[in-house]
């Protein structure tokens, strides 16, 4: 799995022909939204990016075109010697106080598409320093596929964010991609190890914690550790409904260690163990986690397996 820090142009074009569509937490931009010459352009820059930062955090695309909210192709780029990566960040530097920590913006060029051009991903981290105002002195926050202004009662809300934890999950490979292998005459590929991990970004130790992963249905969960089966479930991705199976653990001391700032430890020991059906075409699967802790709203995240010439590799949505 690559964080949006890390994406290519590859990596651009699966989330297009995988259909991941746009969410609290994923934004697509025609490449007209960054404009040198139109001042509108830059505010909607500092709305957009401080509306990700007030709420979950999350990734702007600049230069994927959209289409009820599904991506339906690159854009003809930017050209780097105009539209540049210092120039993006002095902008968003500038325009939005107080200003956001850790924001990263990674150029991609277009190899394929259209050579000597580029495209832009910002991600943008959940502010531990919100409530985090735009050009136009208003607060806003993601709503519905939308920067929307922030109520006064929510304002006050997440300026309280750091008084509780802030739990994250991630799945993943040993290896970006891995390889499936199957037996003769098997339905189901050999066992591949998922990795499970938790962190915690806030100052505030997670002491009690319910932690819950959602595996898709055409998947066999070989092995689930300490975690149990709970129920079938429909997951939601996108314009996608996939049927999944929930497992869930609940931890608290003195049974278990609190989740500290900075900590990164596995959830599932021994990992979680799943096989992979024997398909004939490109596959892709549904995972999602959720974790809920005294002092923090429930989070949920939804990744996509997918599966090509026997190579699975894990996609953030």
């Amino acid at each position: 799995m690559k964080d949006a820090w890390d994406w290519e142009e590859e990596d651009i074009e699966l989330l297009i022909q995988n259909g991941v569509q746009e969410s609290l937490t994923l934004e697509y931009k025609r490449c007209e939204s960054l404009d040198k010459r139109n001042p509108n352009r830059k505010k909607d820059l500092s709305k957009d990016v401080s509306a990700f930062a007030n709420s979950a955090g999350g990734v702007i695309v600049y230069g994927v075109i959209e289409t009820n909210h599904l991506p339906t192709g690159i854009d003809s780029g930017y050209d780097p010697k105009d539209i540049t990566r210092e120039w993006l960040e002095q902008i968003i530097n500038s325009s939005i106080q107080r200003r956001i920590d850790d924001v990263r913006i990674k150029q991609i060029e277009l190899k394929k598409s259209n050579s000597d051009h580029v495209i832009y991903v910002v991600s943008i981290p959940q502010s531990k320093r919100a409530p985090h105002m735009a050009e136009d002195h208003i607060f806003y926050k993601r709503f519905n596929y939308q920067s929307m202004p922030m109520e006064e009662y929510e304002v006050r809300d997440v300026a309280n964010r750091t008084d509780g934890p802030d739990l994250s999950l991630q799945f993943f490979f040993e290896s970006n991609t891995v390889n499936i292998e199957y037996e003769e005459d098997k339905e189901l590929s050999k066992p591949i190890t998922l990795y499970t991990v938790i962190t915690n970004e806030s100052l505030a130790p997670a002491m009690y914690y319910i932690v819950r992963f959602f595996f898709d249905k055409k998947l066999t969960v070989i092995n689930s550790g300490d975690f149990i089966f709970q129920s079938e479930q429909t997951l939601q991705i996108g314009d996608i409904a996939f049927v999944v199976n929930l497992y869930s653990k609940n931890y608290s001391i003195p049974g278990a260690m609190p989740v500290w700032q900075g900590v990164r430890f596995n959830v599932c020991d021994p990992h979680f163990q799943i096989a992979v059906p024997r398909v004939n075409s490109d596959m892709s699967y549904a995972l999602a986690w959720s974790v809920d802790s005294l002092g923090m709203q429930q989070k949920i995240k939804a990744a996509i397996l997918t599966v090509s010439n026997n190579q699975a590799k894990i996609l953030n949505v």
